[in-house]
């Protein structure tokens, strides 16, 4: 990495530090609380690219350690960093890889036993993250590094499809630590963890679809606010 995107991955790990000791809102199933660093991370991986992302959001969870408390064994930062890896990995081209991370991911958690495969009927639990893999899939994300560039309606459904994409892939590594650890450290049953996500089932698209709006009002301004610099982590504005 360059110098100037290490100066970037601490300056945005500090940022992300201080915004991850402000609780906004309730987690809908659970005990914890969304901060305002979690609508900070699209702007994250715009900002710095993916591995400078990846390492600010690393290093700005342990260092809200003290404050945050220690959720999932220690390796709470894993839900931010899939979020910043893959909307990174978008920007500088790399959509293939986003691709195969992302089915990766919704595939593991979709086999774990501790899943709730059908959240109702035949609906699936995932299908907000089914959408969201057709979205990295399709052929409009390899249009997204071009697409951010532009002014208006453009630039905002391509921030907005980054930020969604991201989240969701963060909701299911946060899923698959919640399974690890209330079933495998903790020893709760399946039944259990299947009857929280029947709860979890109608609340989480609300929480998912309200972070990707602010998540993606923050980027855009943040991209507009300093397009005038040239050349960003994730992308360059001038191209």
């Amino acid at each position: 990495m360059t110098t100037r995107r290490v100066a970037l991955a601490a300056v945005f790990a500090a940022l992300y530090f201080v915004l991850r000791g402000i609780p906004i809102i309730q987690m809908f199933g659970i005990s914890g609380r969304f901060t305002a660093g979690d609508f900070l991370l699209t702007g994250i991986a715009l900002a710095t690219g993916p591995w400078s992302g990846a390492l600010s959001v690393f290093v700005g969870t342990i260092l809200a350690y003290p404050l945050t408390g220690t959720p999932f064994l220690g390796v709470d930062f894993l839900p931010g960093v899939v979020n910043v890896l893959l909307a990174g990995l978008i920007l500088q081209n790399h959509h293939r890889i986003a691709q195969v991370v992302y089915a990766a991911v919704l595939f593991v958690f979709i086999v774990s036993p501790y899943s709730l495969l059908f959240g109702y009927g035949l609906v699936p639990y995932a299908w907000l993250h089914i959408i969201g893999l057709l979205v990295v899939l399709s052929p409009v994300t390899a249009r997204i590094p071009s697409l951010v560039k532009r002014e208006g309606k453009h630039q905002l459904a391509a921030i907005a499809a980054l930020a969604f994409v991201g989240t969701m892939g963060q909701h299911l590594t946060g899923g698959l630590l919640y399974e690890f650890t209330l079933g495998v450290v903790q020893g709760n049953s399946i039944e259990f963890l299947k009857k929280s996500w029947q709860i979890i089932f109608w609340l989480y698209p609300m929480e998912r679809l309200l972070i990707v709006t602010v998540s993606t009002i923050l980027s855009v301004a943040l991209v507009r606010s300093i397009k005038r610099l040239g050349s960003l982590g994730g992308f360059n504005t001038t191209g």
